[in-house]
């Protein structure tokens, strides 16, 4: 056995003279002309901890990102579109203001985010202050190929302000890439986006010439071009046809994971709140100039330990959110009841149709009323959690389906403005004021509505339960809602709506006080 091992010292002296001349081939900055580039990708993030099955959370993606960059220090961490909002953080206060996605930008600063695009809920808020603030606090880069800040009659880039000064958000990226071998190419990224998110302070420009608009002033300059969009995902497959030499386009805007493939092209998402990432790691050959894609999607779960820094971020905007609720009478982690069936609670859903989550809803309006209503009517932009929920659901998945809250009025309306209001909610469809309607039908044979069953009658009177906020006029096209108590204490000023009775705040268990503790209650006795 010994003579059989005698070249064991000198197998190993050859071994350790290659690891070194390896070692000094690679450190003299040999070009293989061959380069890799790893993405991290994550669409449509509204939490920042694991959801209620314990699935996502940034601190888990954070520990991702480390564990990729210290295999290749090439590697990008991207978003493409919808954090800011909505979220139930992003509706309480917090130093005197409504947060509004600042949890999500801090949290998403200390994770390491390389680059955004702007998604259509990042113009939730009417106020263009709040997005501003944002856009200052982070610190990483937002594009927006197709987007421009409109003030007064003049459009330009939306900015981040910064000490050093404004820092326009970009359509497009440049970003040189080197390796340990010394292959350097410049890497462009391109930004584009739907035109949903509409406000006044944001123009918008067709997204498909946005994009060849970008794709041209790259290519100029660039050895390789990527994508990053929130667009359905029928528009990413038309964008990949149109641009065939852009090797990958990481989306947004649907929440389910998917892969597609078009011609040579990668087209990839994630799923929503970061129950899964994409991690693609595309390898580019100078010499040929070809390029190639592998995409790994990984489940975001418990087997992935918390990165310390970003879980201390999330530790304390939680801390700040259970501690808001609880003052609200809320148990975040309490369970409500088991699902049987998925809830979905899409905008593409409850936007477009009458959806099983709003028939909870409304039946929870019906069992909370004093007035025994004949029929309950929600605007749908109430429910804001835009995810399917699945499995247990806790107080604080409810919250997140009703982040706003609000009061439950119960009302004497007219025949004929309740027409109308049915009538707007039609026109609505698409939009957060399309109605989910209770004990309500609509017969399109004979072009009328049905009120438990029997046909709309102008000169009848009907009891109505309804949000609050519908009463304010405030909701798109129902301006004609707008409702004030008579100055006697008797009646309304709005001729349609004959009386008007709400929740008695003085009474915690009066449960039209707020929306969210109805539908606990009737979810919870089933």
């Amino acid at each position: 056995m010994k003579a059989a091992n005698w070249y064991l010292p000198l197998l190993l002296a050859i071994t350790l003279f290659s690891c070194k001349t390896g070692q000094k081939t690679a450190s003299t900055g040999q070009d293989d002309g061959i380069i890799e580039i790893v993405f991290l990708q994550m669409n449509d993030v509204y939490e920042i901890s694991p959801l209620s099955d314990n699935s996502g959370g940034l601190a888990r993606v954070a520990a991702i990102r480390k564990s990729l960059l210290a295999k290749n220090p090439n590697t990008f961490t991207v978003l493409a579109g919808d954090f800011i909002s909505p979220s139930v953080i992003g509706t309480l206060k917090y130093d005197g203001k409504r947060i509004r996605g600042r949890q999500m930008v801090e949290t998403l600063n200390t994770l390491g985010l390389d680059w955004v695009v702007f998604g259509n809920h990042e113009f939730d808020y009417d106020d263009l202050a709040d997005l501003q603030a944002r856009l200052d606090e982070s610190n990483f880069v937002w594009l927006a190929g197709n987007a421009q800040q409109k003030s007064g009659d003049q459009l330009h880039p939306f900015k981040r302000h910064k000490p050093e000064g404004a820092l326009p958000c970009p359509a497009d990226l440049v970003v040189p890439v080197k390796d340990a071998d010394g292959t350097t190419i410049n890497l462009g990224v391109f930004g584009v986006l739907v035109n949903t998110g509409q406000k006044p302070f944001v123009v918008y420009s067709d997204a498909f010439a946005a994009a060849k608009e970008s794709h041209a002033a790259l290519k100029a300059k660039t050895d390789l071009i990527v994508g990053l969009t929130h667009l359905d995902v029928a528009d990413d497959l038309k964008l990949a046809g149109m641009l065939p030499d852009v090797p990958l386009i990481m989306g947004g805007h649907d929440h389910d994971n998917m892969i597609h493939r078009v011609g040579k092209a990668t087209v990839a998402k994630a799923d929503a709140n970061a129950r899964t990432v994409y991690v693609h790691t595309l390898r580019y050959d100078k010499k040929s100039k070809t390029a190639t894609v592998k995409s790994e999607l990984r489940r975001v779960n418990g087997d992935i330990p918390d990165e310390p820094a970003t879980a201390a971020v999330v530790a304390k905007w939680e801390k700040i959110k259970n501690e808001s609720l609880s003052s609200a009478g809320f148990d975040a982690g309490k369970k409500v009841t088991e699902l049987k069936t998925p809830l979905d609670c899409r905008e593409a859903v409850v936007r477009h149709q009458q959806a099983p989550v709003g028939k909870y809803i409304l039946d929870a309006m019906l069992a909370a009323a004093k007035t025994k209503p004949e029929c309950a009517i929600l605007n749908s932009g109430s429910i804001r959690v835009d995810d399917v929920l699945g499995g247990i659901l806790t107080e604080i998945d409810v919250v997140r389906m009703l982040p706003f809250g609000g009061g439950i009025s119960e009302v004497e309306m007219r025949g004929s403005l309740l027409r109308r209001t049915l009538d707007a909610g039609i026109q609505n469809k698409g939009k957060g004021g399309y109605l989910q309607l209770g004990h309500i039908a609509r017969d399109e044979v004979k072009n009328t509505w049905l009120i438990n069953k029997s046909p709309l009658d102008d000169a009848k009177v009907y009891r109505v339960v309804l949000p609050d906020f519908l009463l304010t006029g405030n909701e798109m096209n129902m301006d004609f809602l707008k409702t004030a108590a008579g100055a006697d204490g008797k009646g309304t000023n709005n001729p349609g709506i004959l009386s008007w009775v709400k929740g008695n705040p003085a009474d915690k268990s009066d449960l039209r006080n707020d929306i969210r503790l109805a539908l606990i209650d009737f979810l919870r006795k089933g």
